[in-house]
């Protein structure tokens, strides 16, 4: 679904009988909406956007930053346990670029900056 203006109004269209909980991995808005949506606060969380979370009373969902969690998903990734979908990579010289991909909400998986 696509994010932005009339966001509400589109998944009302989709989810008449309401929505129950909304998990934001997008941030653009996305909480905003949620919280119009979703009667219970405690039931939206998001990954992206920490500074709307704690305004408007919902969950940031976080994981520990340790040497022991980063060791641990390197194991993952190693066992092929962990996808990581790689959209675009490019050279440390074209990093406006890169920005401005990020920046325009649409990629579809990981912008990374090669030496």
């Amino acid at each position: 679904m696509a994010y932005g203006e009339g966001l509400v109004e589109r998944v009302r269209a989709v989810a008449p009988r309401g929505v129950t909980a909304a998990f934001d991995a997008a941030g653009r808005g996305a909480l905003e909406a949620s919280v119009e949506l979703v009667a219970d606060r405690d039931r939206i969380g998001t990954v992206v956007d920490y500074p709307a979370a704690e305004r408007l009373g919902v969950r940031g969902l976080r994981a520990p930053r340790t040497a022991a969690r980063l060791t641990e998903l390197v194991r993952l990734w190693e066992a092929g346990g962990l996808r990581l979908e790689v959209a675009e990579a490019l050279p440390l010289g074209r990093v406006a670029e890169a920005h401005r991909l990020v920046g325009g909400g649409h990629v579809r998986g990981k912008v990374v900056l090669t030496a």
